[in-house]
């Protein structure tokens, strides 16, 4: 279907429901692939309103920002995107985002627990006691390293059973939504960081 055939159907859409998400996502894309970006800005906003969690909302956005020439607003845009994607796991959207914020020259947010969080693992280490860096709790702790150097150390020593329990199920993601051949060391080292990043071990 032509550009503004599309646009024009997704805009009666609209029209009918100015609040229909996918109606303005709809749009929103299309207006982008038409190169049309400052048009889609309201509609990719009008999606974030209505659901703020749409990993793809926010990477669109982004987009249509910054081929709108706003800079400054695409980069915050992504940064809160990449933000979202990661604690939600939504993989293909995060690696998306994070190049487009390397194709803008911005850094991508760190990975670090709360400050209430931090505070709380910070006082258990000085008091001799265990609690993980990734959700503040007390433990179990891991009984041993889950595989060889120092990165396994880190995570034995920073991060309780039931996180790590999650990162398996999300590191499973991570290797099947990046097609990630962990014979590769470029893949490894990408499987690491997310581990690091979900972990908040940075």
């Amino acid at each position: 279907m032509p550009d503004d055939a599309r646009i024009e159907r997704f805009r009666r859409l609209v029209e009918q429901d100015p609040a229909d998400e996918l109606a303005n996502f709809s749009l929103g894309a299309a207006l982008v692939e038409a190169g049309r970006f400052a048009a889609a800005v309201p509609h990719l906003q009008k999606v974030l309103a209505v659901n703020p969690r749409s990993s793809r909302a926010w990477q669109m956005l982004g987009v249509a920002q910054r081929g709108a020439g706003d800079r400054e607003h695409a980069v915050a845009t992504l940064t809160e995107g990449y933000r979202v994607a990661r604690r939600q796991g939504d993989m293909l959207p995060l690696k998306a985002i994070e190049d487009l914020l390397r194709e803008l020259g911005a850094p991508l947010p760190a990975a670090v627990p709360s400050p209430a969080v931090a505070a709380v693992a910070d006082h258990a280490a000085a008091e001799g006691g265990f609690r993980c860096r990734r959700c503040g709790g007390g433990g179990p702790p891991l009984d041993r390293p889950p595989f060889k150097g120092e990165l396994g150390e880190k995570v034995q020593a920073g991060v309780c059973r039931a996180c790590w329990a999650e990162w398996i199920r999300m590191g499973t993601r991570v290797i099947n939504e990046l097609r990630l051949s962990m014979n590769d060391p470029q893949a490894q080292e990408t499987y690491d960081r997310h581990l690091r990043e979900f972990l908040m071990l940075e």
